[in-house]
C-alpha cells in the first residue's frame, strides 16, 4: 500500500499539469493552475439598431496554459445588461470563462450588438434581442470555421448567458425564419438567424451541444420545439421581476410599458415537459432575484455564483461527447519543439525520433495562412508584431499545434 502511494506520488512530481489535465479529471475539476487569453478578437461585423454602417464584434478568448489537446470543447458566454449595456469583460463572464479554462476548456466570452439608450422601445428591444441572437449565431459559426486555429472540438460547443445574454441564446437556438417576431422584419428586415458575420463561414451550421440560461426567457413557448431542441439548464430566482420567473412583463417594478412580455425558466420548463423532452434541468433559486450572484454589475458574491458555476460545470460534464474528444488525435508536446518564442525573425521546430516535417503553417489569429513551410528553419521578420499558431504535420500525418509571440 505505501508502494502504491509512494508511485503516485512520485508521477504527480514528475508529470507535468498538462498530461495530468488529459486523463480523469479534466473538465470535472480545475487541473490548470493558469489560463491564457487572447483579447479583442474580431469574429463578426453587423449593424446595429438605428445605424447604417456596420459594426466590428470582437471576443475575448480564454484557454488553459500549456495544453496540447488538438481539439477542447468550448464555452461561449453572453454578458447580461437589458441589450443597453453590459461588456464581455464584465466579472461574471471572466469569471465563468476563467473557470472553465482552468477546467480544461476553451472558453470565449462575446460582444453583441447593444440599443442605443435613445432608441428604446417594445419594438427595439425585441429586434436587438434578435440582433443579439444573430450575433451568438455568427460566433458559433466563427468558431467552426477556425477549429483549428483554436482548437475546438465543433462536437462540444456550449452557450452559457446571464440576462439578456440568455434571452439571446434561446432566440439562437429555438427561433427559426417563420417564427422570428414580426418587429425584425419591418424595414430594415433583420433578415434570417445567420445572416450576421462574415461570409467565409455563411454556410456553417450554428448546432451546439447545450446550453445554460441564467433567468432569461422567451416571447412565446410555442417556438419551442422537439426538431430544434439543444439540452437545456435553466437557472433562475423565483422573485425575479427584470426577467419574470413565470410570465410577465420584464421590469415589472418599473411604472413603464414598454417592456415586452415574456415568459420565463418555470413556463419554459413546463414546455419541454409537455413535449415529453426530459433532458434539461431547471434550478429555480426560492426568493432570490434577478442576476442573485452578482451585486451593482462588478461584485461577484462568490457562495452563490460558485453555486452556479458548478451546477453549469456539471451539466456540461454530463453532456460532453467524450467520445469525439478523446479520438481527436493528439501529438504530446515532447514530441516536438517549437523555438524560440517569443521570436523576432526565426522560427525553429525540431521533431524527436525518427519523424520528418510534412507541413509547418502560421496563421494569424483570425485564420489566414501567413506563412508556409516544408522545412525548418521558417523566417518571420516580414510579420507585424502579435500571436499566431503554429501548425505542424510530420510525415505519418500527425499534428501538433502552439501559439507563438512575434515581437
Amino acid at each position: 500500500m505505501k508502494s502504491h502511494s509512494l508511485f503516485w506520488m512520485v508521477f504527480c512530481l514528475l508529470c507535468p499539469a498538462t498530461l495530468l489535465a488529459q486523463t480523469g479529471s479534466r473538465y470535472a475539476d480545475p487541473v490548470f493552475e493558469s489560463t491564457m487569453t487572447t483579447s479583442e478578437i474580431p469574429f463578426s461585423s453587423a449593424v446595429r439598431e438605428g445605424q447604417t454602417s456596420p459594426t466590428t464584434l470582437y471576443l475575448d478568448f480564454y484557454e488553459p496554459s500549456g495544453d496540447t489537446l488538438s481539439a477542447r470543447p468550448l464555452v461561449i458566454t453572453v454578458f447580461g445588461g437589458a441589450f443597453v449595456a453590459g461588456s464581455r469583460d464584465w466579472c461574471d463572464m471572466v469569471e465563468y470563462c476563467t473557470r472553465f479554462a482552468k477546467h480544461g476548456y476553451a472558453a470565449a466570452s462575446i460582444d453583441y450588438r447593444l440599443l442605443p439608450l435613445m432608441s428604446i422601445s417594445a419594438s427595439s428591444l425585441i429586434r436587438s434581442a434578435y440582433m443579439a441572437a444573430q450575433d451568438v449565431n455568427s460566433a458559433i459559426r466563427f468558431f467552426k470555421a477556425h477549429c483549428l486555429e483554436y482548437r475546438i472540438d465543433t462536437n462540444n460547443i456550449f452557450l452559457l448567458g446571464n440576462s439578456a445574454g440568455s434571452i439571446a441564446i434561446l432566440n439562437e437556438i429555438f427561433l427559426s425564419n417563420e417564427e422570428r417576431p414580426s418587429e425584425t422584419s419591418v424595414s430594415p428586415d433583420l433578415g434570417p438567424m445567420n445572416s450576421s458575420g462574415y461570409d467565409e463561414y455563411s454556410g456553417l451550421s450554428s448546432k451546439v451541444a447545450g446550453a445554460v440560461a441564467q433567468w432569461g426567457g422567451v416571447l412565446d413557448v410555442e417556438v419551442i420545439d422537439l426538431d430544434e431542441y439543444v439540452p437545456l439548464c435553466m437557472i433562475h430566482g423565483t422573485e425575479d421581476q427584470v426577467v419574470p420567473f413565470d410570465s410577465g412583463y420584464c421590469y415589472s417594478y418599473l411604472p413603464l410599458s414598454f417592456f415586452p412580455y415574456m415568459y420565463g425558466s418555470h413556463p419554459i420548463a413546463n414546455r419541454l415537459s409537455d413535449l415529453d423532452i426530459d433532458d434539461y434541468e431547471f434550478h429555480p433559486f426560492d426568493g432570490e432575484e434577478h442576476s442573485f450572484y452578482i451585486s451593482m454589475y462588478t461584485n461577484l458574491l462568490e457562495d452563490k455564483f460558485d453555486t452556479c458555476f458548478h451546477i453549469a460545470r456539471d451539466f456540461l460534464y454530463n453532456h460532453l461527447d467524450i467520445h469525439s474528444t478523446s479520438d481527436v488525435s493528439e501529438y504530446a508536446a515532447d514530441n516536438v519543439r517549437i523555438y524560440p518564442n517569443p521570436t523576432s525573425d526565426i522560427l525553429i521546430v525540431e521533431l524527436k525520433g525518427d519523424e520528418k516535417i510534412a507541413n509547418i503553417t502560421l496563421c494569424d489569429m483570425q485564420g489566414r495562412i501567413v506563412e508556409e513551410s516544408n522545412a525548418s528553419p521558417v523566417f518571420l521578420g516580414h510579420l507585424p508584431s502579435g500571436v499566431y499558431v503554429v501548425h505542424v504535420t510530420d510525415s505519418d500525418g500527425r499534428k501538433y499545434i502552439q501559439k507563438v509571440v512575434v515581437k
